[in-house]
């Protein structure tokens, strides 16, 4: 979920960058790129496209299948395989390239012709992550009645951010087989999946409010803090403007477009009980 997530919001921040540029830009030559490293994960966050016209009618795939990239790190390279599927992502296969905190990392691809460049530093782990309470009590739903005059108290989330740097959350229930407050399925078709799954928007902010009446399984929950990097808040940033004002979309991509960044992250679990 994480990773097509990730991939829809920065789809939306070029949309909304480069909307009033479509003429301009040769769409069949240009490159784009959605990149992605986590600190002390393996990568597999890698995707590469034939940018898509937005106002084009054709179901064709655009994916790139049959590209060349590297990953370099501390002067050597890294040779990434198509993942399954034929999706355009692609993964490094071994185990002996690490994400490691403060390092850099280099993009490279050849695409018609161009040498397709990026960097990215990896940021520090989040700091200070703390719970206002590790335990919340929710009465089950039965009923359309249930959902009346139900006191659940919220959960803070804090942590340290002394500089106004960006984080956004994942919140998650890790059960292998999560029972649901929602007993009878009274709200079918309005919930998620198998596992409660929800990813928060960037915030400047050290402290994100976890609403107890969003919750909709019982057992234990991640909460995932992930640092965001400059090239991602940059582009966050962006994506509010007005793009009558944008020669171009935002990109820290050599020769294509898209973003190359990094993330690191902190936990810290939370249990949803029936009182």
């Amino acid at each position: 979920m994480r990773k097509s997530i990730i991939y829809i919001l920065f789809i939306s921040f070029l949309y909304q960058a480069c909307t009033d540029d479509l003429e301009e830009i040769p769409f069949a030559d240009t490159a784009v790129v959605v990149g992605y490293l986590y600190a002390g994960e393996p990568v597999k966050d890698i995707k590469v496209s034939s940018l898509i016209p937005f106002n084009s009618d054709s179901t064709d795939e655009y994916h790139i299948n049959d590209a060349e990239i590297d990953i370099i790190n501390n002067g050597k390279s890294y040779r990434l395989t198509l993942s399954e599927g034929d999706s355009g992502y692609y993964h490094y296969p071994g185990e002996d390239l690490q994400i490691i905190a403060g390092e850099n990392y280099e993009f490279r691809m050849n695409y018609n012709g161009k040498e397709i460049t990026a960097q990215t530093m990896v940021p520090q782990v989040p700091e200070g992550l703390s719970i206002s309470a590790d335990e919340m009590f929710i009465q089950p739903i039965y009923e359309f009645f249930d959902m009346r005059n139900r006191y659940i108290e919220d959960v803070d989330i804090t942590w340290k951010n002394d500089n106004g740097d960006y984080y956004y959350l994942l919140i998650d229930n890790v059960e292998d087989n999560p029972s649901p407050i929602d007993v009878n399925g009274i709200l079918e078709g309005f919930r998620g999946g198998k596992n409660f799954s929800f990813i928060s928007k960037p915030t400047q902010l050290d402290i994100y409010k976890i609403r107890g009446r969003t919750l909709e399984q019982y057992g234990t929950h991640r909460v995932k803090l992930y640092k965001v990097s400059k090239e991602y808040a940059d582009l966050y940033e962006s994506s509010g403007q007005d793009s009558r004002n944008l020669n171009e979309p935002l990109s820290n991509i050599n020769n294509g477009l898209g973003i190359f960044t990094s993330f690191n992250s902190n936990e810290i679990f939370f249990e949803v009980k029936m009182p």
